[in-house]
């Protein structure tokens, strides 16, 4: 890991990232590895996301987050096993040294039984027979929430598994084998966020009046699409200091998420980052967080005389022994307290 002083992260350039010549592939992976290992957040540009789509999801953003409250709380996430849904102002505290998160949320994620999602396309199989119900919920007081989210979702997840054979090749694995091992029909989540402007007897106490807390994601890959020319992301360096990543219009803020992070033997930094809303305007951001396949099992990729940091590990065990005490309120979390750790399963989240 590098501790080089970086004060802002670097711009990657995906354009051409279908190009049949292997050295202009080659190159952009080895722009993201060096990112990767660097700091762990880049910006990504040439998505292929148009401008109109990218205007229409923050419209739709802003008018979901508007509605009443009675209206938000009809997909309160504690209505819904997978720990999906509404979360409203205050509910969350990521870092224990900060006051309650300063945001309202809202998040869907992979769920065989939405058409939406096309499963049975993309795995050549039926959706599991013990699924009984979908994994997602909706607000009934806003149809057209569910059609905006998912015309988003169902762009930014190409561009996601694009960035996944990219990595494979940084990491010179071969890139169809890496996608049919991990990635066929991955754990999702998208995360709608508001973030008020900070109360302004407030704004003075930088360290306590936080958006979201410090933290890194428990994801393998993020994309985030936050409010154009709006800064209140900030990222700590390998060398420890705070800097702003500001949004970039037409730009994604791509990072490292743990999965990705003990894969690669901590190689790729998944690097603690916050937010804090001081601009005085209201700011919106939308993260798709790609995972692995749930039933996937990883080796770590160790370098020759590398000391193996983590063990090898199952993708769905990782992610309920992380989610269950993330939300210790949720009925699904109080159904299994007495359960052993050892023994939780990521069915849980299915039932």
């Amino acid at each position: 890991m590098s501790t080089t002083q970086i004060t802002t992260i670097p711009t990657i350039d995906i354009t051409s990232i279908d190009s049949s010549d292997p050295s202009v592939r080659n190159a952009l992976a080895q722009e993201l590895y060096e990112a990767c290992v660097s700091c762990g957040f880049f910006y990504l540009k040439g998505h292929g996301m148009s401008d109109e789509l990218l205007a229409e999801t923050f419209d739709l953003l802003e008018r979901f987050f508007a509605l009443d409250l009675e209206s938000k709380m009809d997909a309160h996430v504690q209505k819904n096993p997978a720990i999906r849904g509404y979360e409203p102002m205050g509910e969350t505290k990521m870092d224990p040294r900060t006051k309650l998160d300063f945001k309202e949320s809202y998040t869907i994620g992979d769920c065989p039984l939405e058409p939406e999602q096309k499963y049975t396309e993309k795995t050549g199989k039926a959706p599991p027979g013990d699924l009984k119900r979908p994994q997602n919920i909706w607000p009934s007081a806003a149809p057209w929430y569910r059609d905006g989210l998912y015309r988003y979702y169902n762009e930014v997840l190409p561009v996601s598994l694009k960035l996944v054979r990219l990595l494979a090749l940084s990491l010179k694995l071969d890139e169809d084998k890496f996608l049919g091992d991990f990635f066929n029909f991955p754990i999702t989540g998208m995360r709608a966020l508001h973030y008020p402007p900070v109360p302004p007897e407030d704004k003075e106490k930088d360290e306590l009046n936080i958006g979201l807390g410090a933290h890194s994601d428990f994801s393998y890959l993020t994309l985030v699409l936050q409010t154009p020319s709006l800064d209140a992301l900030e990222v700590l360096t390998p060398a420890g200091q705070w800097i702003q990543v500001p949004a970039i219009p037409n730009t994604l803020v791509c990072n490292v998420g743990q999965y990705l992070e003990r894969q690669t033997n901590g190689r790729f930094l998944a690097a603690v980052h916050r937010v804090r809303n001081k601009t005085g305007d209201e700011r919106y951001s939308l993260p798709f967080f790609l995972t692995m396949d749930p039933d996937a099992q990883v080796s770590i990729l160790v370098e020759d005389k590398e000391e193996k940091k983590f063990e090898d590990f199952n993708v769905g065990d990782l992610y309920i022994k992380k989610v269950l005490p993330a939300r210790v309120k949720h009925p699904t979390s109080i159904k299994y307290r007495e359960v052993p750790e050892e023994e939780w399963k990521y069915e849980f989240l299915l039932e």
